[in-house]
């Protein structure tokens, strides 16, 4: 195919696929824009009545601390009276469910910004492209329909990400998360062919340069 750059004609392969460079600064702007969503709709959720469950958790969990520390404190060391704490039954419950609820809400803020990026703006667009892929002039194609990514495509790419790359990560790293997914991302595409990452191999998808797609307009 040819096309016109810089006032002459190149030949381009068609659907061919996006230098990595570029494909890792696509992905690297997705994940930063997901990550200031997510922090800002954090902090809004945690000031709003849902939340209200949580903050009653960690309070009752910081109040039995003060109460062992005030009893304690000038008795027996500081670490001894952690130790006492991690026994403390009702301690552990509380932080446990502080937890639990902080984790809840957390995942409710993740769904909410991935679903703008990785979800909303894809369907939107007739390129089925995320914010970072707009910008890098690349695009997802289903390999299977020769063309633009279906909706169901983008639909399942968005459940993978955001249940095995967000959730089922984050209860373990927290929010190292948002660090160890560029890593795993690289990795994932220089292991598997047409720098492919795990959820595009998984719903049939690949990222091709917008302008090698002869079907575009």
């Amino acid at each position: 195919m040819k096309v016109v750059s810089g006032g002459k004609q190149i030949e381009i392969e068609a659907n061919s696929r996006p230098y990595l460079l570029k494909r890792i600064i696509a992905d690297g702007f997705d994940i930063v824009l997901i990550f200031a969503i997510f922090m800002l709709l954090t902090a809004l959720v945690m000031r709003t009545p849902m939340a209200g469950t949580y903050r009653a958790h960690v309070e009752r969990s910081n109040e039995i601390a003060k109460e062992y520390y005030a009893r304690l404190d000038g008795v027996v060391s500081a670490d001894e009276i952690r130790e006492a704490l991690e026994k403390d039954e009702e301690f552990r419950n509380e932080r446990f469910a502080a937890n639990l609820h902080g984790y809840l809400l957390e995942a409710l803020s993740a769904f909410i910004s991935e679903g703008l990026v990785l979800l909303a703006v894809p369907l939107m667009s007739k390129e089925r492209s995320t914010p970072g892929k707009l910008m890098t002039g690349v695009m997802l194609f289903s390999r299977q329909r020769r063309g633009k990514a279906s909706r169901l495509q983008i639909l399942a790419r968005f459940s993978f990400v955001f249940f095995i790359d967000s959730l089922a990560l984050y209860l373990f790293t927290g929010i190292f998360t948002f660090l160890l997914v560029p890593v795993l991302r690289l990795t994932e595409m220089l292991l598997i062919s047409d720098n492919r990452c795990l959820c595009d191999l998984m719903t049939g998808l690949t990222v091709i340069e917008k302008i090698s797609y002869d079907g575009i307009n």
